[in-house]
């Protein structure tokens, strides 16, 4: 049996290891979301498009992660030499008209939208380059690149799902979409207990 100094050192380094473990796990976690910052934004990079002076957005009706004017600034940042274009799900246009031909589609439309018959088929028929997900009869055939999403479950996971689902239309039509504004986990405990003893910097 452990005496009673044994016992409490023995316990002081088990919390000791403990903390650690716990510090450990915050950095890896940071250092994993960081990595995956970096493959999704080379991923949208990959995916550029040559040639792109047009760009016609469709909006989701379930919601837009980025306001117009964000969403216009993201495209531009990626595409510098285009002008950008918006149309609700059902096809009305939203400020300026698009012209009748445009070099990219960015159709954020998602399951359970509302859109007219045949208009994803007239949509493409006027673009060179289509983007957007798997939803409705015809855009497997009719899209260039679809994102295949599973439906959300519940609304709070809708909310997510709709969020991320956004996002990766956007890397699959090449605009490269910084996370750097984008809040991360709360360091605030952990932090402290990384940093070396204040003696030791003087």
């Amino acid at each position: 049996m452990l005496a009673n100094s044994d016992k409490f050192w023995a316990m002081k380094s088990e919390r000791e290891n403990s903390r650690s473990g716990k510090a450990d796990s915050a950095i890896d976690t940071e250092s994993e979301r960081f990595l995956s910052q970096i493959s999704a934004l080379e991923f949208a990079r990959s995916n550029h498009i040559p040639g792109v002076r047009t760009v016609l957005v469709v909006l989701s009706s379930a919601g837009m992660v980025y306001d117009l004017e964000s969403m216009r600034q993201k495209v531009l940042w990626s595409y510098p030499d285009a002008t950008v274009f918006f149309q609700t799900t059902d096809g009305k246009s939203v400020g300026a008209a698009s012209p009748q031909h445009v070099d990219l589609l960015i159709d954020f439309t998602g399951r359970g939208q509302r859109q007219p018959l045949l208009h994803a088929k007239r949509l493409r028929r006027t673009t060179r380059v289509a983007v957007g997900r798997k939803t409705g009869f015809f855009r497997k055939r009719l899209y260039d690149r679809l994102l295949e999403e599973k439906p959300a479950v519940g609304t709070g996971d809708a909310m997510e799902h709709e969020r991320s689902a956004q996002k990766q239309v956007l890397a699959l039509a090449g605009v490269v979409v910084s996370q750097s504004g984008e809040s991360g986990p709360d360091r605030g405990r952990t932090i402290p207990r990384e940093l070396p003893p204040m003696q030791q910097l003087a």
